[in-house]
């Protein structure tokens, strides 16, 4: 009998997300991760590679509705996530991994 698996890019419940983010996070391309967004509003999250200094140009800035998981996408071994392109709230991010965004300030890797 089949696995069901989640659809990573979608509405989703949290609960489970945390249950097989992590594992199908494993499976994403080398310059994405995975993102659940449970703020409670629709971000657009601007993703900066690792190095990049200037930040003049988002390598991606998927827009996740709360209650929703996305895959937010940039280069390096970690990279630079702006929720709604604010520096001050800049969080990190490794590629391949899971996350679950709560608002400014508040994430959290499964």
């Amino acid at each position: 009998m089949p696995t069901a698996t989640m659809n990573v890019n979608g509405k989703v419940d949290i609960n489970t997300f945390v249950d097989q983010a992590a594992k199908l996070a494993k499976s994403l391309d080398a310059n994405t991760a995975l993102i659940y967004n449970h703020s409670g509003h629709t971000v657009k999250f601007y993703c900066y590679n690792g190095g990049d200094f200037i930040k003049a140009i988002a390598y991606s800035k998927p827009n996740i509705a709360s209650g929703y998981a996305g895959e937010i996408a940039a280069g390096g071994s970690v990279f630079k996530v702006h929720p709604n392109n604010e520096g001050k709230h800049e969080f990190l991010v490794k590629p391949k991994h899971a996350y679950i965004y709560r608002g400014p300030g508040k994430i959290e890797q499964v």
